[in-house]
């Protein structure tokens, strides 16, 4: 990735900002045919995912087409975004287990079931 370009999780900056509403949502999206480790923003029933589009999306549909769980997401009001930002210097993934890499292409659930089984 070209570092010109802000990542998913930088991308969650601006409408975190903006909105007192938004939560912010780091996930696995199906993409490519292959699982990433992503970024987005809720309010609503909206999605903001600055990394797709310049307008927000219907919830329903960006969860159906990313094949978008919530097994599969970690969720941060917007307060609780700031301080993580703060804390750990960088805008996400703060959960390292469940966001073990930044691809996959095994389903990450299934690879993290594995691990813990082995």
């Amino acid at each position: 990735m070209s570092r010109n370009q802000p990542s998913a999780y930088e991308y969650c900056l601006e409408p975190a900002s903006e909105n007192n509403a938004v939560e912010v949502v780091h996930g696995w999206i199906f993409k490519d045919d292959k699982w990433v480790a992503h970024a987005w923003c809720e309010f609503a029933d909206r999605v903001i995912d600055l990394g797709q589009s310049t307008h927000s999306m219907d919830k329903f549909n960006y969860y159906i087409t990313n094949r978008v769980s919530e097994e599969r997401c970690r969720r941060y009001s917007r307060i609780d975004f700031f301080t993580l930002v703060g804390d750990e210097g960088h805008f996400g993934p703060y959960d390292r287990e469940l966001f073990f890499a930044p691809v996959s292409e095994r389903d990450p659930l299934e690879v993290i079931e594995s691990s813990e089984a082995g």
